[in-house]
């Protein structure tokens, strides 16, 4: 900020005589007067320059304010969608329109008339030109509600709780998943995958090494590797896998103890009761009482 000069300021030169040295302060007061009247012509230039910003600033601000006012307005005015929430799948087509039904299940209308509804079991009810069908997810978390029409479901979804699958004695952390109707899997340490079937009551044992072992009270199979069973009193069965190392006991009701190669202890209860059909137990010690070994 440049201070107000006093207007009275000026260069007082008296002459004390009329040699040279008049001649040299008077060429001093002229080049003083000079300095001054470029010093007030900068001072003029940047008070000038000065209220120029200060106007273009005003400016500005009030432009801005005026435009967030406008936008204010504008997004009070407008009514944002929420996106849809088409749970389990993870994308329907646009203008889908889902609904939430009384017993937990939803309703999806697709907008060629498609219906799809959730079902309690983890599968999904479709229902098309006046014709209804349950499929089974799969592979993944893949759905195909008609040929060639895919869609993916939350993988959520699908997981389920070791009460629900039967399965005890799970890690923490590994959940089974819903593969369809009584049928459940999962992942276990090691790279096996247990698949529990509970309509017909058997678990599946797909080893990382190839082997495929199928373990149930009425089918004990390996593909890929032998096993050998005991049979034991009471309509119990032992078993041993020769390769993939597995072992374990099948109670005459058909719940599985099974032992890994790893030392993972898991138990497999099957819903329902077993279906007892008539025919005579495999083996002889359903009708005599004795353990034989069946040998491979």
């Amino acid at each position: 900020m440049i201070s107000e000069e006093p207007a009275d300021l000026q260069a007082t030169i008296e002459q004390t005589d009329s040699g040279e040295q008049q001649y040299v302060l008077r060429a001093l007061c002229d080049h003083l007067s000079g300095i001054r009247e470029e010093l007030s012509g900068i001072r003029t230039l940047l008070e000038a320059g000065h209220a120029a910003s200060e106007a273009m600033r005003g400016q500005a601000q009030a432009y801005l304010e005026a435009q967030q006012a406008r936008t204010q307005e504008y997004l009070e005015q407008v009514q944002i969608e929420p996106e849809p929430d088409f749970y389990p799948f993870v994308e329907l087509p646009a203008g889908t329109e889902p609904r939430d039904l009384p017993d937990g299940n939803r309703l999806f209308t697709l907008p060629d008339g498609m219906i799809l509804r959730t079902t309690d079991d983890q599968r999904i009810c479709v229902i098309d030109a006046g014709e209804q069908q349950v499929v089974t997810p799969g592979p993944g978390t893949a759905v195909e509600v008609a040929p060639g029409r895919l869609y993916t479901l939350v993988e959520s979804y699908l997981r389920s709780t070791q009460e629900a699958a039967g399965i005890s004695g799970l890690p923490a952390g590994i959940e089974p998943t819903a593969m369809g109707a009584e049928r459940f899997a999962v992942d276990l340490p090691e790279g096996i995958r247990l698949d529990v079937d509970h309509r017909e009551r058997f678990i599946t044992l797909i080893n990382p090494a190839g082997p495929i072992d199928i373990i149930g009270i009425g089918r004990i199979e390996g593909i890929g590797e032998t096993i050998a069973v005991r049979l034991l009193s009471g309509g119990a069965k032992g078993f041993q896998c020769g390769q993939s190392g597995h072992g374990g006991l099948i109670e005459a009701d058909g719940t599985i103890h099974l032992g890994l190669k790893s030392g993972l202890d898991l138990v497999v209860r099957f819903q329902g009761e077993a279906i007892d059909d008539g025919a005579p137990e495999n083996g002889c010690s359903g009708q005599c009482g004795i353990d034989c070994e069946e040998r491979t």
